[in-house]
């Protein structure tokens, strides 16, 4: 065999993957396309369950993690761990029917105005279709599918600050999201900033959704 004939063969092969790489990078379905359909679909839900994870300090949200259903109308109800007086507590949260109500480790509930709620954070504005998850779906600036499978598509992109501060308050820069999204639906399913916290050290906010449209019927506590 030629000198010739042996290096031809590697280079052929080199250059057939390099070729099946980019076909594969390029055949993701579009992230800007995605996000807006799941925008669409996000402004119709009626009802969710939640869990917030939060991920390092952030001086400006008071809120450690959370966990609750919540419907459109703007009534929610779960367990939140809050940051109070430099400890962590987990506490029992009602929103309804324009009030708020928490129990602490003791004692029973007690209601507060349903505007103390946003000093913590405010779940229902995650359904809320004019600052909730389908305003940060639209908003999203360079949208870009990271991944995609049978399941689920991933997309990233950059969120401004003013439509990121609905879903995080205290937020004073445009940041990073990443969306992922069931496939079949294009139902959000899980939305996470990127953010920096005290003293400058990385942070995170992730917000996931499921369960979406079950009844979800909350009354003041007795």
């Amino acid at each position: 065999m030629s000198a010739r004939r042996a290096l031809v063969g590697p280079l052929v092969a080199l250059v057939a993957l390099l070729s099946a790489c980019t076909t594969s990078e390029e055949g993701l379905p579009d992230g800007g396309e995605a996000l807006t359909r799941s925008a669409e679909t996000m402004s119709g839900i009626k009802s969710t369950h939640f869990v917030i994870k939060v991920d390092g300090e952030l001086p400006d949200l008071g809120v450690q993690g959370a966990d609750g259903d919540l419907n459109a109308d703007g009534d929610a109800q779960g367990k939140a761990k809050v940051n109070q007086f430099g400890q962590l507590l987990e506490v029992d949260f009602v929103l309804a029917k324009g009030d708020l109500y928490i129990k602490g480790p003791t004692g029973g509930f007690t209601k507060l105005p349903a505007a103390l709620a946003g000093q913590v954070y405010d779940p229902t504005s995650i359904l809320n279709p004019d600052k909730g998850v389908a305003k940060v779906l639209r908003s999203v600036k360079d949208p870009k599918t990271t991944s995609a499978d049978s399941a689920t598509q991933v997309v990233t992109g950059t969120v401004p600050k003013d439509v990121a501060a609905a879903l995080v308050p205290g937020i004073s820069s445009d940041v990073a999201g990443t969306f992922t999204l069931d496939r079949a639906s294009l139902k959000l399913q899980k939305a996470q900033f990127g953010l920096k916290g005290k003293d400058g050290k990385d942070a995170s906010v992730e917000v996931a959704l499921s369960e979406f449209d079950k009844l979800v019927k909350v009354s003041p506590p007795a």
